[in-house]
């Protein structure tokens, strides 16, 4: 019989969604690597925890610009992985974390069509950063007549197999956009990370 405990994931702090609004804005700070928070239920397995899940900064946002542009003119779409919610459940197979990740997009002046589409990833990784698991998956926003915003919750349950009472604690999972290297490059400008030679 499997003992379940469960665990709660902390939510980071809601992030204004005024200065996304602005597609001339020079970048849209938003969460860096945001960590599981509340602690057990039970005190006496307080030892136990959520794995960490983190929005990737660098790939928190993606722009789609038409082909062979690069102005705010040739802006497609824009989207940002802006929160998170959820928990984990210990069994004797390992841990499942549970996450909604919150995807809010908005539409460009160059966007034709109702709908954007995307690609983002999830990542496993162990206490000591290894990436041992990567899934990329699809996903898409259909913006109503006449509204320029849009959002969508993904729902997503990385499981992480783990000998039975094995602490799950200090692994980790990253979410982020899959992006080309020229939407990572795009990005690294707007947040100023861009790698110095």
């Amino acid at each position: 019989m499997d003992r379940r405990r469960d665990r709660n994931i902390g939510t980071p702090a809601r992030k204004s969604l005024l200065a996304f609004a602005l597609l001339g804005s020079a970048g849209l700070a938003l969460a860096g690597c945001s960590s599981l928070g509340l602690g057990p239920k039970d005190p006496a397995e307080a030892v136990f925890a959520c794995p960490k899940v983190n929005i990737v900064r660098d790939l928190s946002e993606v722009a789609q610009f038409r082909p062979g542009g690069r102005d705010m003119t040739d802006l497609q779409t824009r989207a940002a992985l802006t929160d998170y919610t959820g928990n984990c459940e210990y069994t004797s197979k390992g841990v499942t974390v549970n996450v909604s990740v919150y995807l809010v997009a908005e539409r460009g002046p160059a966007m034709k069509g109702d709908t954007a589409n995307y690609k983002y990833f999830v990542a496993i990784a162990q206490p000591d950063e290894t990436i041992v698991s990567k899934a990329v998956f699809d996903t898409s926003v259909t913006f109503p007549d006449g509204q320029a915003r849009a959002g969508s919750k993904e729902e997503l349950t990385p499981q992480i197999p783990l000998p039975k009472d094995v602490n799950a604690r200090d692994w980790k999972v990253y979410v982020g956009f899959q992006l080309s290297p020229e939407e990572l490059a795009f990005n690294r400008a707007q947040f100023g990370t861009a790698k110095r030679q």
